[in-house]
């Protein structure tokens, strides 16, 4: 059986130019990396691709606007006490 080695060189200081696939390879890169369990370098790397699809993420999502209400106020369902059977 061949062993083969695979390295990969990434600029992480330009990670919001990588499109969402490259950047879903690179998550699972910065998972499966064999460096020791807390290794500086490796956590930088996985924080940085961990933070830029959270970034993605959350300012391609569109916040719920209208949940709280004040006319809301008199229309909630009142939940049963403790100790109270609903």
């Amino acid at each position: 059986m061949a062993k083969t080695i695979i390295q990969f060189e990434v600029d992480s200081s330009d990670l919001e130019h990588c499109d969402d696939q490259y950047l879903a390879q690179l998550w699972h890169i910065a998972q499966a990396n064999p460096a020791p369990f807390g290794d500086a370098e490796a956590c930088d790397f996985a924080e940085r691709v961990g933070r830029e699809i959270i970034r993605r993420f959350v300012s391609n999502t569109r916040p719920e606007l209208w949940h709280h209400q004040a006319r809301h106020v008199g229309q909630r369902q009142q939940e049963p006490q403790e100790g109270q059977q609903s």
